[in-house]
């Protein structure tokens, strides 16, 4: 409950908040990266995506503090890791294989880049439409022992309520892995106890920031505990419902709009005083 007036980091989760569907970086966006730069705000991101795919929004937007990606599971520093843990790639094995038998979407990271596990209409899609997921790899049977895995994406782009069967292969692995359900559709798989709350727990240690002393934004199911461990948690406008009944501020505009708005009420108000 607004535990700081001034936070003294600001967190913002990326897809859905700082950008919508669309994924372009907007005028706001660029609005943004210009109130950071004048104003010298502590700015960083929390993410689902790897840290490749987080590159150009830390270039937009000149972010030079610790970024968190894939759902907390690390963290890097100007392309350094900082940290990392990982799935032990044969508690997701039969889950893998079963969802590809169902023509899923099966997406492999490694921390830094993502693997599309088979090409199919959805995988060239967002090839066409966004410019990833262009390397494909099946691991061979000596290779799923040595497989890095952070964090792995499985979506079924044909029908609702399937990606529960998924579900039910990892059922005997459950104590060692984090499964976040989106939707009737998609599920994100970590390690077990890897959220971007312990991700923003780990980088208060690392900065001396007690999570009190914090502002986190986002929209989605997996920024929950992020938005509820922080001293201000925010929800844009376009977040979900389960997030807003979570959050201590929920904006009047939607993604990066909104992001301005909470930095504008919780930090610029005061600092400019």
């Amino acid at each position: 409950m607004l535990e700081v007036k001034v936070p003294r980091l600001i967190v913002s989760d990326v897809d859905g908040t700082l950008i919508d569907g669309s994924e372009h970086i907007t005028e706001d966006f660029r609005r943004l990266a210009s109130m950071i730069e004048e104003y010298n705000i502590p700015f960083t991101l929390a993410s689902g995506r790897c840290y490749s795919e987080l590159e150009r929004f830390i270039t937009s937007l000149q972010v030079d503090l610790p970024v968190i990606a894939n759902n907390g599971t690390s963290a890097y520093l100007k392309g350094k890791e900082l940290w990392a843990q990982h799935i032990n790639p044969l508690h997701v094995k039969e889950a893998i294989h079963f969802a590809d038998k169902l023509d899923m979407v099966i997406i492999m990271c490694d921390g830094v880049k993502e693997t599309a596990y088979r090409h199919n209409a959805y995988i060239q899609n967002q090839i066409d439409t966004f410019q990833r997921y262009n390397h494909f790899h099946i691991p061979l049977k000596e290779e799923w022992p040595h497989l890095k895995l952070q964090k792995l994406l499985i979506i079924d782009p044909q029908k609702n309520g399937r990606i529960d069967q998924v579900i039910e292969q990892l059922e005997p692995y459950m104590d060692d892995l984090n499964v976040v359900q989106y939707d009737a559709r998609s599920i994100d798989i970590m390690p077990k106890n890897c959220t971007k709350s312990s991700g923003i727990t780990k980088l208060s240690n690392m900065l001396g920031i007690d999570a009190t002393e914090m502002m986190t934004i986002g929209d989605a199911k997996n920024d929950i505990e992020m938005v509820s461990a922080a001293g201000i948690g925010v929800a844009v406008a376009n977040a979900s419902n389960s997030l807003k009944q979570r959050a201590d501020y929920i904006c009047k505009n939607n993604n990066v709009l909104g992001v301005i708005e909470a930095i504008e009420k919780f930090y610029l108000q005061h600092n400019l005083q």
